[in-house]
C-alpha cells in the first residue's frame, strides 16, 4: 500500500474574492488624494501687547520700594538655569529663584508645579543641611500674574569646582 503523497504547494497564495493585490494597495496610496487633510498651522500669538508684570514684585512685594518685573512669556523653555528651590508662599508650593544670569539680573521666582521631578527635589532639599544650588530645565507657563515651571530635568550644582587633572 503506498502512503498518499502531500498535496503540492501552490505557487500562489489564495486570497478571497474582493481583496486586492500589494501592489494595487501600494499604487492607490501612492497617488495624490484631491481631499487630504492639510497639516495645521500653530496660531500666531499677538505679540502687540507687552509682557504683564510678575505681581508678587513692585507694590505686591514685601520689600519697600521693590523694582516690578517682567513675567517671562507663557511656553518659554527655561534651559540649564541656575537658581535654587524654596518654600513657596502658599502652603505646599515650592518657589525656584533663578541665579542673575548677567542680563536682566533680576527674575521674578517661579511657582513650580507638582510633578514627580519635584517629589524627588523635596526629598534632596529637606534632607540637605545647606542651601542647594540646582540646574535645571522646563517650560514657563502663565497665570493670573504668576509664572509656573514645569520642570522636565535637575541636577544638583556642586559647592565647589573639581580641580583639572
Amino acid at each position: 500500500a503506498a502512503a498518499a503523497a502531500p498535496p503540492a504547494a501552490s505557487a500562489a497564495p489564495a486570497t478571497r474574492p474582493g481583496q486586492r493585490s500589494a501592489e494595487d494597495m501600494l499604487r492607490q496610496m501612492l497617488q495624490p488624494q484631491p481631499q487630504a487633510a492639510r497639516p495645521l498651522r500653530p496660531q500666531a500669538e499677538p505679540q502687540a501687547q507687552p509682557p504683564q508684570a510678575d505681581l508678587t514684585s513692585g507694590p505686591g512685594a514685601v520689600a519697600p520700594n521693590a523694582p516690578t518685573l517682567a513675567l517671562v512669556r507663557d511656553g518659554t523653555l527655561l534651559l540649564d538655569r541656575v537658581g535654587r528651590l524654596t518654600r513657596g508662599r502658599e502652603p505646599n508650593t515650592w518657589e525656584f529663584t533663578l541665579d542673575a544670569d548677567g542680563r536682566a539680573l533680576a527674575d521674578p521666582p517661579l511657582v513650580v508645579l507638582p510633578n514627580r521631578k519635584l517629589d524627588q527635589l523635596e526629598g534632596l532639599v529637606r534632607s540637605s543641611d545647606r542651601d542647594v544650588r540646582l540646574r535645571v530645565s522646563g517650560e514657563v507657563t502663565e497665570y493670573r500674574g504668576r509664572n509656573f515651571l514645569l520642570l522636565q530635568r535637575w541636577v544638583q550644582v556642586p559647592d565647589m569646582a573639581l580641580p583639572l587633572q
